[in-house]
């Protein structure tokens, strides 16, 4: 490896994990204060490796970023059957999710296991057919790189649903509905591949890993398979504290993935299927807090921000678009205007001059302003409605790519800088 540190393992965490000796499966909790939901989690895991998998051997290890609270001694308080093992190791490098995520693939390597699977540690709706769901591919030897589907409910609808799930459907051509879904699982190709990039110190070593892995996976023509979970719900929080720099790491990356595959993306015309390990089953998801006011405040506040910025992004048409949602004149945010949007700030993100992390985050009260209208108009309906929604809105980045293709082309770069 070439990055910084040569290993998110310290000495000590690669000592314990070669006197744990080899398990089949590699199972690894990124984890920061989730001492709430940890034991059950880890739990869940073990009961679901006991039916699915008896005659394998398993190892949970916990990839903690220095959590001052219970969580770890919760985690190793879970009472396992013998054929499975659980370690702690407190990684080293970029403080954040991909740091963890890398020390994870890192002891998958050093036990010599035939599947990982990273799971959220922070997740309330698990079950025990969850790793079946995951690793049950990887070890029948029917995928590299396995992404999850699940429902969730209308009020977290998020930059899943709004940025990365259209813009990777319709750059790739692959119809990933969860690229940033946190429950993955990986064949030795995959994780040796991403630990031997030199990326540790960028947005990857954060919350830009999993829209770096999924763009990989596709892009590198492994097969693929998704994973359905039921139904997903986070330990809940408010979506607008402390979220700027979780979004500005994603969008950039996705961003920053077009210019790394430009010579491919323009070709790919059509979307495809991507298959399901196991059929989807309903599971209603659990009802979470509205934050449809907090969001358009956020809204309101970044429009002042950013508006110079803006200005310089946006075409005339889509200003107008925003000026009207400001002043109250409309209520709705169409599907093909925000496709527009996010599509006009990656060509600029890419192609213009001034400082990119600024595009980004200039997009984000956009954002706001995009989920929050998507909420009043879903409200009280089914998740059956929001799935509707989001797959519209996925068509309406498909309908503009040649839109896209055209401003890619043509771009002129500003003349004053992003401030």
């Amino acid at each position: 490896m070439n990055g910084f540190l040569d290993s998110a393992l310290d000495r000590h965490a690669r000592r314990r994990l070669s006197a744990n000796g080899q398990s089949d499966i590699l199972i690894g909790l990124p984890t920061y204060k989730n001492s709430r939901t940890i034991g059950n989690v880890v739990a869940a895991l073990s009961t679901g490796l006991v039916k699915h998998f008896p005659d394998r051997r398993a190892h949970i290890l916990i990839a903690d970023g220095g959590s001052t609270d219970e969580t770890l001694d919760v985690a190793r308080s879970v009472a396992l059957p013998g054929n499975i093992t659980l370690g702690v190791a407190e990684y080293q490098g970029l403080t954040g999710k991909g740091t963890a995520i890398r020390a994870i693939m890192e002891a998958a390597e050093m036990i010599d296991a035939r599947a990982c699977a990273i799971v959220d540690a922070d997740v309330r709706s698990i079950t025990p057919a969850w790793i079946e769901r995951l690793v049950g591919p990887v070890l029948a030897n029917e995928a590299d790189y396995v992404c999850p589907v699940y429902t969730r409910d209308r009020h977290e609808v998020t930059i899943n649903d709004m940025i990365a799930y259209p813009l990777t459907r319709t750059l790739y051509g692959l119809d990933i509905r969860q690229p940033l879904g946190g429950e993955v699982a990986m064949a030795p190709l995959a994780w040796r591949t991403f630990t031997s990039k030199d990326v540790w110190e960028t947005d990857v070593a954060r919350f830009g890993i999993h829209p770096w892995m999924v763009i990989q996976a596709i892009n590198s023509g492994w097969r693929l398979y998704q994973a359905p979970l039921g139904t997903k719900t986070h330990d809940y929080k408010d979506p607008t504290v402390g979220f700027e720099p979780k979004f500005l790491q994603i969008v950039g990356t996705l961003f920053r993935m077009m210019t790394f595959y430009r010579r491919i993306w323009p070709e790919i015309e059509q979307v495809q299927a991507v298959p399901e390990w196991g059929s989807r089953k309903h599971l209603d998801p659990e009802p979470v807090p509205t934050t449809r006011q907090t969001l358009w405040d956020g809204f309101q506040k970044g429009l002042k921000r950013y508006r110079r910025n803006l200005s310089q992004i946006l075409s005339a048409d889509q200003q107008a678009v925003i000026a009207d949602l400001a002043s109250g004149e409309i209520e709705h945010f169409p599907a093909d205007d925000w496709a527009r949007i996010v599509l006009e700030f990656a060509v600029v993100y890419n192609r213009g001059e001034g400082d990119p992390d600024k595009v980004a985050l200039s997009l984000l009260p956009l954002y706001y302003a995009r989920k929050a209208t998507l909420l009043r108009e879903l409200e009280g309906q089914p998740w059956t409605k929001v799935e509707e929604a989001i797959q519209e809105q996925a068509r309406a980045f498909q309908n503009a790519k040649p839109y896209l293709l055209e401003s890619w082309t043509n771009f002129v770069p500003w003349q004053a800088p992003i401030a």
